[in-house]
Order: structure tokens, then sequence, then C-alpha cells
């Protein structure tokens, strides 16, 4: 995906969250839930106008700060190799985010989602993107698995990346299998947390084995 396409489909994805979020917001209560447990029951509010107003301010927010970070990146000349996958995944965590802020729309409008069922698509997608962005990502300092080791040779980086990126995939298959019940959620989400404490030991390993053989 080019850098136009990426920043117009981000922009049109804001739109939609601040089009919807206008066309309800005399709809929504004075008191918004915002945050729920892993029981489905609400636990964390605001105000209407920060309950409305946050997700767009936080997606802006993010959004930005993805567009930035390769600008100041020392090793910017290497995001070249997987701009566009980069690209890809900064609009599907967009996406993700606009979905998210439109179940939590929904729920204050009186529509009782099973919110952990109904995310589970979406964060199974991110952690797909995130295992596709890992398999193309050279080294750099904002994006991959930035341990010590992967930073200190390019090697370590893409033996560690070879085996965290269908890590990640799987865990997200798993993780939008659990619109079918919670269990395969969390199973999903344990195997990132998994994936990702597996990926650090084995960058520090594959280092040390290079550091033998020199």
């Amino acid at each position: 995906m080019s850098n136009k396409t990426a920043l117009w489909c981000t922009a049109a994805l804001w739109a939609a969250m601040a089009a919807v979020t206008a066309a309800v917001y005399g709809h929504l209560p004075t008191v918004m839930v915002t945050h729920w447990g892993a029981d489905n029951t609400p636990n964390g509010t605001m105000s209407r106008p920060w309950g409305a107003l946050f997700p767009l301010l936080l997606t802006a927010g993010i959004a930005a700060l993805l567009w930035f970070l390769p600008l100041i990146d020392p090793r910017r000349r290497n995001y070249a190799a997987f701009r566009s996958t980069y690209n890809v995944f900064v609009v599907g965590l967009v996406a993700f985010l606009a979905y998210v802020d439109f179940l939590t729309l929904a729920w204050n409008l009186g529509y009782r989602l099973p919110l952990g069922r109904a995310l589970a698509p979406g964060l199974g997608a991110i952690f797909v993107l995130t295992g596709l962005l890992l398999r193309k990502a050279r080294p750099n300092w904002f994006v991959g698995i930035r341990t010590p080791w992967t930073l200190s040779s390019t090697t370590v980086w893409e033996k560690t990346h070879r085996l965290a990126a269908p890590a990640f995939i799987l865990s997200g298959v798993v993780t939008a299998a659990g619109v079918f019940g919670t269990p395969l959620l969390w199973g999903g989400l344990g195997l990132v947390l998994l994936s990702a404490a597996l990926a650090v030991v084995y960058s520090y390993l594959a280092y040390e084995e290079e550091r033998k053989r020199a």
C-alpha cells in the first residue's frame, strides 16, 4: 500500500468515526460506559463529551505518531523494504480503533453486545497484521522485536523475526476464533504473550551462538 493510499484510508476512517459520533451524540447517555471487565460487566465511565471525544483524539494521536516515527528513525532507510506492509498495519490499526469506538457507541445506545467475542475478530486481525509486518521488517528502532541482541546483529534480527512472524499469525487466527467462544479468545491472547517472550529469549540465544562462532 502506497503512502498516499494509506493516508487517504486513515483520514477516511477517522472521518467516519467523527461522522458517526456526531450523528449519535444527542442519543448517548450523559455518563458513558467506556470500560468493561472480562465478564462483560461495565467498570469504567466517562462524561458524554469525553466519552465521545476521547476515541477520536486517541486515534488521531496514534495515527500521527505512527506516521511520524519513520521520519525520525536513525535507520529510516530500512523502512523502504517494508513500508507497504507498515502502511497496511497502520490502516488496520486505525480500522480496529474505529471498530472499538463503534462497539462502545453501540453499547451506550442500548445494544448489549458480548464485547469480548465481538472484539475477537478485530484483535485477531491486528495480531495477524503484526505477524506479516514482522516477516517484512528490517532493522530499525521502532518496529519489530527490538532487543539489544536483534539491534546488534542483522542476522539475529532476521532469525528472530522469521520465528516470531508465524507465531503471531497463529495467535491472531486463534484470537479471531474467539468469536465462537471466550476460551479461544483468551487462548489467543496467551499465545501472543508467549510468542513475544519466546522471541526475546530466542534473540539472546541466537546472538550468543553467533558470538561464539565469531
